[in-house]
Order: structure tokens, then sequence, then C-alpha cells
């Protein structure tokens, strides 16, 4: 069960999901942890500035003060220096402090900075005034001026306020402070989780992977010793096939012995008998009645018959048992060679026999001669009565439709060669009655012959791993579709899909 479970694409699938689920949540969490740690960074960077703005303030308008007061005091204006540059720069700092207050995170710092702003103008136009009446002689005036409680009023209202600000900023951005912190710590706490889960699944994928690992190499084992098993049957059955094929090769042997003592034991006993008929028909048939030589007449004809059977039985057993080894075969001539063997048989019928351009291929020349022979034959003994053969032999490559279904058929160059004629032709029902042995669609009255002619053709078509194909109708002729290799050995396709078996 476990093993099924590690090996189960789903359970991969389930692990792969989590993992991914556990990043997709840690990248979410940094990203929001970093976004709050930037929020919180600007809103220090806020109170700061509003500290720093409001403190600076501060000190410019103690810096003038007591600028002012010691030049009033001592009536030296050296104390005038510091005033004179803090005055300069307090139109910056007001600008200042008012931009701060408009960021400001607490809801009334707002308006506690505007009234700031104002009392240190107020505090700074008093004190310009006072100055301005010292330099124009009336430092007794100046004087009143300093001691009356209105630049002290004005100086503790600014005072209570700066510190409320003040104080109000420095809460918040303890506040600040106080979350960043809080973030940081639970930041490495998660950290130490994610860590942790990390290394978890980490460890969890390794486990999963040796254990597959090792599941793996249990199946390879069980693997190794199913093929070492099977390579012992293979041999085992390798080893009864060669006794089969020895035997087989034995049997075959035997078979063409048997096909030879029995072509030469039959034949001779024919021999005699029509050779002993002959005479009897020569020297004594004017002895013999009418219906006597009828008889004689039939036990010639079927001797004859029987002599032709048993050789052309002999030739169709030797097709593959005395094949010889293929060579450079030219078609052209091979047919030009066929049809002066058939020059009487052409003449007699008035035949007319048309030649296209044929290939010259790899074959066993004596057998593709047999081929030709055999079908041209049958062209000019099927002929139609009242009008003379016509004969057309041409060839072309091969189309890819044709060979699909030879085995091994990229591996050879293929052509395709027709022999058409203009015959009795037959129906097409019968296209795979012609090629079996023995077959005939006529009579032996009719047409004379075996009926194992297009049975050798269809032996040697096959010992050159081709097919033959037989395509008719009655009174339109016949033609004969031969598929070869142009560059093939014997028996190099043993392919029989799509392998027509005629007789005709």
């Amino acid at each position: 069960m476990l093993n099924r479970l590690i090996q189960s694409i789903y359970s991969w699938i389930f692990l792969v999901g989590v993992i991914v689920l556990i990043i997709t949540a840690n990248s979410f969490y940094v990203v929001s942890t970093l976004d709050k740690l930037a929020a919180l960074e600007a809103r220090l960077f806020t109170t700061n500035r509003v500290i720093s703005a409001v403190n600076t303030l501060h000190m410019a308008v103690l810096r003038a003060e007591s600028g002012q007061r010691g030049f009033l005091l001592t009536q030296d204006e050296a104390y005038l220096e510091d005033y004179t540059i803090t005055l300069t720069r307090l139109e910056g700092l007001l600008e200042e402090v008012k931009i701060s207050s408009q960021v400001s995170d607490l809801p009334q710092q707002d308006e506690k900075i505007s009234q700031l702003i104002s009392l240190s103008q107020a505090k700074i136009d008093e004190m310009i005034s006072t100055v301005q009446t010292a330099k124009a002689g009336n430092f007794e005036q100046a004087q009143r001026i300093i001691s009356s409680d209105r630049g002290l009023l004005l100086y503790d209202r600014f005072e209570r306020l700066f510190k409320d600000i003040d104080a109000s900023e420095r809460l918040v951005q303890g506040e600040h402070l106080a979350n960043l912190m809080k973030l940081r710590r639970d930041s490495v706490n998660t950290l130490i989780i994610s860590g942790v889960t990390t290394a978890l699944l980490i460890v969890a994928i390794f486990m999963l992977l040796k254990l597959n690992m090792r599941e793996n190499l249990r199946h390879q084992r069980t693997l190794e010793n199913v093929n070492e098993e099977l390579e012992f049957k293979i041999a085992q059955r390798t080893q009864e096939l060669q006794i089969y094929s020895d035997e087989l090769s034995r049997s075959n042997r035997e078979l063409e012995d048997f096909a030879f003592v029995a072509s030469h034991d039959l034949q001779e006993p024919l021999r005699k008998i029509r050779a002993f008929g002959n005479r009897i028909e020569d020297g004594y048939s004017d002895v013999i009645d009418e219906r006597g030589r009828d008889f004689l007449k039939r036990m010639l004809n079927a001797a004859e018959r029987m002599s032709m059977l048993i050789s052309d039985l002999l030739s169709f057993s030797r097709v593959s048992t005395r094949g010889k080894d293929f060579t450079e075969v030219n078609l052209q001539e091979t047919a030009e060679a066929v049809l002066s063997d058939l020059e009487i048989a052409i003449e007699e019928s008035g035949a007319q026999v048309n030649v296209g351009s044929l290939p010259t291929l790899q074959a066993d020349k004596s057998q593709v001669e047999q081929l030709l022979l055999n079908i041209l034959s049958n062209a000019l003994k099927f002929k139609q009565p009242d009008r003379a053969p016509i004969i057309s032999i041409d060839s072309r490559p091969s189309d890819p439709e044709e060979i699909e279904t030879f085995h091994h058929c990229e591996e050879f160059d293929w052509v395709t060669i027709s022999i058409e004629d203009n015959g009795i032709g037959f129906e097409q029902s019968f296209s795979e009655k012609i090629f079996a042995p023995f077959q005939r669609l006529h009579g032996r009255t009719s047409y004379k012959g075996t009926g194992i002619g297009l049975a050798v053709c269809r032996r040697i078509v096959e010992r050159h791993n081709g097919q033959i194909r037989a395509y008719s109708e009655p009174g339109n002729g016949a033609k004969f579709v031969i598929i070869l290799p142009v560059n093939g050995e014997p028996f190099a396709n043993l392919s029989s899909q799509g392998v027509v078996e005629n007789d005709r």
C-alpha cells in the first residue's frame, strides 16, 4: 500500500501542491511584512520630521531672544550676530514646520502647529520691534518692553505649546518603535517556522525520493530476473525452433527427393504406356474396332496429362527449394527472350505485344523468365475467339499506398509491373481462385493445361518478397499487377498482408 502511494502520481502532485502553497504563503507574508515595515518607517520619518522641525524652531526662537537680550543689556551689537542669522533662517524654519504639520499622523496636530507658528511669528515680531527701538537710541523704552509681561506671556504660551507638540509626537514615535520591534520579532518567528517547515519538506522529499529509488531498484531487480527468465525461455525456445528447423529442412530435402524420385519413377511407366499405346495405335488400329480405338485415344490423352501434371507439380515444388541466387536482371531483355520463345504461338494467334520501359532489378533470372512466360502464355491461350490478342507490358515506381502494408517497405525501392490483355477475362470474384494449384475456371476440353501455372507465378513473386494481383471482367480481358523490390533479397520481406492469392 505504501509503495503504491509513493509511486502514485497523485501523491507527488499533492506534495508539490503543498510545497507551492507554503512557498506562496511565505512569499505573501514576506511581501506583507515589507509593506508594514515600509509604512512604519514612513511614519517614523514623519514623526521625526515634526519633532526635528519644532525643536529647530524652538532653538531658533531661544537663540534670537538670547541675542536680543544680550544686545539690550550690553548695547554691544556683537550679540546681534546670532540674532540676525536666526532671523534669516526663520522663514525657512517656519515653512518646514508648516510642511511637517501636513504629514503628521495625529489628528489635531495640524491645528497645534499652526498656533505654534503664529506664536513664533508674534514672538519674533516683538523681538524685532524691541531691537529696532534700541537701535534708534531708545534703550530705556526697549528695556521697558522687555520688562513687560507681554514677551514673557508669548514665550510661555510658545513653550507650553512646543512641549505639548513634542511630547505627543514622541509618544507616537515610541508606539511606532514598539510596533517595529514587534514586527521584527514576528518576522523572526515566522522565518524560523518557515525554515523549519521548508527543512521538513525537503527531508520528506528526500525520504520519498529515496523510497522511490529503492522501489525502482527493486522493480529493476525483478525486471532483470524476469528478463533472465525470458532469455532462458527464449534460448530454450530457440533451441526447440532450431530442432524444428533442422527437422523441417530434412523434411524438405526428403520431399524434394521424393518429388524427384516421383517425377522420375512416375514418368518412366508413363513413357512406356505412351510408347506401347502409340505402337498399338500405329500397328493394330486396323484390327481394333471403333470403340477400342476410342479407349486407346483416351488412355494416351490421360497419360499425356499425367506427364504434364507431374512436370508442373515438380516445377511448383522447386520454386523455393531449387531457387538460384539473386543477380542483376534486365527485365527488358528477359521479356524479349520470353517473347522469342513464344514466337510461334504469337504468330499463330496474330497477337500484338507492346512492351514498355522495364527496369533492372535483383532477382532470380530463370524464375522471372518463368513468371513472364506463364502469364503471357495465359494471355495468348485465353483469347477472344473473334479477335487477335493485344498484350501490354509496362512498369512504374510503386505508389506508397501499394506498399504500406509490406514489412521493411522503407528499406527497398519498389516497382510495379502490369501485364494487361484483351482476352476472355473472368469474374473478379474468382480472383482468389486462379492462383491456387490445380484450380481451373474452364474445362480441359476448352483450354489445355494443368491449372498450376499461376500458382507457380505466385510462389515466384512471394520468393522475391513481392505481391501479385489480378483484375478482370468477363469479356474485357485481364490485368496482372506485380509489385517487386528493385534491390531485394530472397525472402527479405515476409509480409503476407495485402497479398492477393488469386487463381485463374
